[in-house]
């Protein structure tokens, strides 16, 4: 957090605490040389890294053609004005679980709050907060999905458990950020078929996304349901066709020139977003290599701390030094869940777990979502957490009432 201000970019910071991290965690400088390059060459990094590529691409096109004030404008026609608009639109592109997918939105925060006198520090809390909103059981979230398979009970279950957590993050930031942000003038929202007809036809490539996404998913299922085995289908490829088929529309649609596609896609933004993906992927890989996680449990069970604290705190600390959802699951569930009680269902414990790990990604100074949003809105490390604290606390609060709630219930039934 010292390293990733104006002194440094974003990405030599992070890969400079990597390389103090790793030292003081007894790696040597061989085995951090490894990490880094096995890092940088895997397939996981060069996926995210061209998938987010793709995102700032499609978002540049977008900007350059006017489709994106377009966008932002049809809906301001169905809603009561910039307030709902700034909440809405990113909530729309977290249905898409693309890594650092928050970039994709901020342009659009920006259009929709371009004539409102907003600091750039609460454009960043309205964007990455709002976008992130449904992870606790959208079914596409990575870091959910490894929950579930961790756990090892029905995914319908896990995804009912889970979505009060959603409830309370909306909430917190329906209470806590949006009465913030300046409502602006609406044009006269009239919900009519020839508003939502000009909306639906400006949001056409964020629905060709979707579409292509869930589309590819369904026919790989088919495919293997059909052969019998496990296709060989990397999962990053399904977000390439999805984003690549966006950029075709968006192109072909606004009838653009070489010269200004060449523009949107040799964007220099583009290579340091690269940049800071492989080094927060780089920091991932110096947490696994030295246990660092592992150590922490040790250091926790070694001091008496009640179960119940640990299966909280455990994953809050994976999420905050993390900064990712597979991430502080990967790295704290196999741990807590040896804490479950065996005589009931490991649900409520595993969204108390969830629900902290969750928040603790969101103050991670290596969120991507976070760094990207910072970066386009040009906001310092230390001023970006200004809007978000109080809702943390207030969904960490939730989380432990939902908790609460849950036992409760349990212990009603055992008592029936």
């Amino acid at each position: 957090m010292l390293l990733l201000s104006r002194v440094l970019p974003l990405y030599a910071g992070i890969l400079l605490g990597s390389l103090v991290i790793s030292l003081w965690m007894g790696l040597s400088l061989t085995q951090f040389t490894s990490s880094l390059w096995r890092e940088v060459t895997s397939f996981q990094t060069l996926g995210i890294a061209l998938i987010i590529a793709m995102i700032l691409v499609l978002g540049d096109l977008l900007k350059r053609t006017g489709q994106l004030e377009r966008i932002v404008s049809a809906f301001r026609l169905l809603s009561s004005g910039s307030r709902l608009t700034a909440a809405a639109l990113p909530a729309l592109i977290g249905l898409l679980p693309m890594p650092g997918g928050a970039i994709f939105s901020a342009p659009m925060i920006e259009t929709a709050l371009k004539d409102d006198r907003v600091e750039p520090e609460l454009k960043v809390a309205v964007n990455y907060w709002f976008r992130h909103i449904w992870e606790f059981w959208w079914p596409l979230c990575p870091g959910l999905i490894l929950a579930i398979s961790l756990l090892g009970v029905p995914s319908w279950q896990v995804l009912v458990a889970q979505s009060p957590l959603s409830i309370g993050s909306l909430i917190a930031g329906i209470m806590f950020i949006l009465p913030l942000v300046p409502n602006g003038e609406s044009a006269g929202s009239v919900v009519t078929a020839e508003n939502l007809r000009v909306f639906a036809r400006e949001v056409m490539p964020i629905t060709l996304v979707v579409a292509v996404l869930f589309g590819t998913e369904a026919v790989l299922q088919i495919l293997e349901y059909s052969l019998g085995r496990t296709l060989a289908w990397p999962k990053p490829l399904n977000f390439v066709l999805a984003l690549s088929s966006a950029v075709m529309l968006v192109i072909v649609r606004n009838s653009m020139s070489l010269p200004a596609v060449r523009a949107a896609v040799f964007n220099r933004n583009t290579v340091s977003m690269i940049a800071i993906v492989m080094a927060i992927m780089i920091f991932k890989g110096v947490l696994t290599d030295s246990h660092a996680i592992e150590q922490v449990q040790v250091e926790l069970t070694h001091s008496q701390i009640p179960p119940l604290l640990i299966i909280a705190l455990l994953p809050l600390i994976a999420g905050f030094v993390t900064g990712i959802g597979v991430g502080f699951v990967g790295a704290s569930f196999p741990l807590v869940m040896t804490l479950f009680p065996e005589d009931c269902s490991p649900l409520p414990f595993a969204a108390l777990a969830y629900g902290f790990g969750f928040m603790g990604m969101m103050l991670s100074p290596i969120h991507v979502c976070l760094l990207v949003s910072q970066e386009y809105f040009a906001v310092e490390m230390t001023q970006g957490y200004r809007y978000l604290w109080k809702p943390v606390l207030f969904s960490l609060g939730w989380t432990v009432a939902v908790f609460l709630v849950y036992h409760l219930i349990r212990m009603q039934i055992f008592a029936g």
